[in-house]
């Protein structure tokens, strides 16, 4: 028998605990939430500089007609936006990795967190994962515009005309959830560390690093 609205609802408490409870047994998550930023980063003649108590200092190397548009570090991870590249350094894998952009790119938004870094660009979104240093790229449809994000220290939503994207430390890539032609959110709300997204047809739940959404008629 399918499960009611009212019941539906009823066991999203429950839910959220327990989702929260697997975000704080997870080592690296808590770890680099609970004790500041263990990378500084900064900017010399043609190189980017990060270091770690474990790592010392590592190098990347600036092309000549390079420049650096920003610096950022938290927790576990520091990103380096450029005029041509993303770069990213995580304290876990000890080194430094990178994402080309397209040229005359736009960078709109940035967040440094913790465990993950995300880059909104007007034509894509940009996730670097903190736990194993890896870039993961999300192309944005030709009219798909961001109308608003959410973003906590294990999570990020980005709320666009047509769909819900999320990105974590942990998830394997960027996790969509296409919204109808006739729905449109009312809510939106943070609780325990998890995105809840209220529509007038469902409630969907971001952040459980075991399926990334949740959904509750």
């Amino acid at each position: 028998m399918p499960t009611s609205r009212t019941e539906n609802l009823s066991l999203l408490p429950l839910r959220l605990l327990l989702a929260t409870i697997a975000w704080l047994f997870w080592p690296d998550m808590t770890h680099a939430v609970g004790n500041g930023n263990e990378v500084t980063v900064w900017i010399e003649p043609g190189r980017a500089i990060a270091t770690s108590v474990v790592s010392g200092r590592r190098e990347i190397p600036l092309d000549m007609q390079e420049t650096v548009i920003s610096s950022d570090a938290s927790g576990i991870n520091a990103v380096i936006v450029t005029s041509r590249r993303l770069l990213g350094f995580s304290s876990r894998t000890l080194g430094w990795s990178k994402m080309d952009r397209e040229l005359h790119e736009k960078v709109l938004d940035r967040r440094v967190l913790p465990t993950f870094s995300v880059v909104r660009t007007e034509k894509h979104l940009y996730g670097f994962r903190g736990t194993n240093g890896i870039w993961l790229d999300e192309t944005l449809g030709i009219q798909e515009t961001i109308k608003t994000t959410r973003s906590t220290d294990y999570g990020v939503v980005f709320v666009t005309n047509e769909r819900l994207v999320g990105f974590t430390a942990l998830l394997g890539d960027f996790s969509s959830k296409a919204l109808g032609i006739h729905e449109h959110i009312t809510r939106l709300d943070i609780e325990q560390g998890l995105i809840i997204v209220t529509t007038n047809k469902r409630i969907l739940v971001f952040g459980s690093r075991l399926s990334g959404w949740e959904e509750f008629e």
